[in-house]
C-alpha cells in the first residue's frame, strides 16, 4: 500500500496541477464569457469540460487515498492491540500426532466434568502446547458483570458477598446484569503459596477503605476456564492436597482473619509433568480423570 502511495502520488499531484493550470489558462485569455464562446466556443468549452473533469478526477483519488490510510491505521492499531495480549498459541488441530491426548482435551473441553487430563511426557512433546491450545477452542462465558469470582447467573451458584446482597435485598435477581468474556486460562507455579492460592485479605485496600477487602485467589479466577498445573509432580503436597480439594467439591471455603467466604471453583484442570524428574503421587493419579502419556506414540522420521 505504501508503494501504492508512492507511485500514485506524483500522478495525482501532476492531474490537478494540469487541471488548475487549464483554468487558469483560459482566465489568462483576458477574453469575457461571450468573446470566449463568439471566438472559439467549442474549444473553449471542451478545455473547461477537461479541466473540471481532471481535477474531479484528482480529488476523488485523494479522497480514496485518505479513506485507505485511515483503513490501515485501525488495522495496524488492532494488529498492535493483539500483540500487547500476547502471542498467538500455537492451533491444537497443527500438532502432529498425539491424537488420544488432544480427543481428550477436546472431551474435557465440552464437558468438564470428567474430572480433567494429567498428560505425562518428556520435554519437547507439547504437552503445555496442547493444553494453549484447547483453550482458544472453548467458548465464552457469560458471568455476573464484573464478578471476580466468573459466577453464572444460571447456575444460582454464587460468591458469599453477591449472595450476601441478595439476602439483604440491596441487590435483586432480576437486576443482576450479565457480560460475556473470554474463558480464563490461570497457570499454577510451583512456588505457589495458599494465600494465593485460595486467597486472603488485601491488607493495604483494607486499610485504605476501613474495611476487611478479600483478595480472590488462582482458583477463583480460574472458575468456569482452564486451571493449567505444570510439573503437578514437583508440585508441594499440602498444597497439591488443597487444589484437588477444591476441584473435587467444586467450592473453595477461605476463612482468614474473621472473614468466611466461599465461591464456587469449577474449571477445566489440565495437568503436565515429566517423568525424568519425579513420579506422579498416586492419591493424585486416583483424583484426575484421564491420565495420559504422550511418549506413547513415537512419532516417525517422516512425521518428524
Amino acid at each position: 500500500m505504501q508503494v501504492l502511495r508512492t507511485t500514485l502520488l506524483p500522478v495525482l499531484l501532476s492531474l490537478f496541477l494540469r487541471a488548475t493550470g487549464a483554468g487558469f489558462a483560459v482566465m489568462r485569455t483576458g477574453y469575457p464569457k461571450q468573446q470566449c464562446s463568439s471566438r472559439s466556443g467549442v474549444a473553449c468549452n471542451t478545455a473547461m469540460l477537461d479541466s473540471a473533469e481532471a481535477k474531479k478526477r484528482a480529488l476523488e483519488a485523494l479522497e480514496l487515498m485518505e479513506t485507505d490510510e485511515a483503513h490501515d491505521s485501525a488495522q495496524e492499531s488492532v494488529s498492535f492491540a493483539n500483540m500487547e495480549s500476547g502471542p498467538m498459541p500455537f492451533p491444537l488441530a497443527a500438532v502432529v500426532g498425539q491424537e488420544s491426548i488432544k480427543t481428550a482435551l477436546v472431551l474435557c473441553g465440552v464437558n468438564p466434568k470428567i474430572g480433567g487430563v494429567v498428560i505425562s511426557g518428556s520435554r519437547g512433546t507439547a504437552k503445555s502446547v496442547m493444553a494453549r491450545g484447547v483453550h482458544k477452542l472453548l467458548p465464552p462465558i457469560e458471568r455476573v458483570k464484573s464478578n471476580e469470582y466468573n459466577v453464572d447467573k444460571a447456575s444460582m451458584e454464587f460468591d458469599s458477598f453477591l449472595q450476601a446482597e441478595l439476602d439483604s435485598g440491596a441487590r435483586s435477581f432480576e437486576d443482576l446484569e450479565t457480560e460475556v468474556v473470554p474463558p480464563p486460562f490461570v497457570q499454577v507455579p510451583l512456588d505457589v503459596l495458599e494465600d494465593r492460592l485460595l486467597g486472603s485479605v488485601d491488607v493495604e485496600k483494607s486499610v485504605r477503605t476501613g474495611s476487611t477487602v478479600f483478595e480472590p485467589g488462582l482458583l477463583a479466577k480460574a472458575h468456569r476456564g482452564v486451571l493449567y498445573v505444570d510439573d503437578i509432580n514437583l508440585l508441594d503436597e499440602s498444597t497439591s492436597n488443597l487444589l484437588l480439594e477444591a476441584l473435587s467439591t467444586g467450592w473453595v471455603t477461605v476463612e482468614r482473619e474473621g472473614l468466611s467466604v466461599r465461591h464456587p471453583c469449577r474449571p477445566l484442570l489440565i495437568a503436565t509433568f515429566n517423568n525424568e524428574e519425579a513420579e506422579l503421587r498416586p492419591h493424585l493419579m486416583d483424583r484426575i480423570g484421564i491420565c495420559l502419556s504422550a511418549d506413547a506414540e513415537p512419532l516417525s522420521q517422516d512425521e518428524r
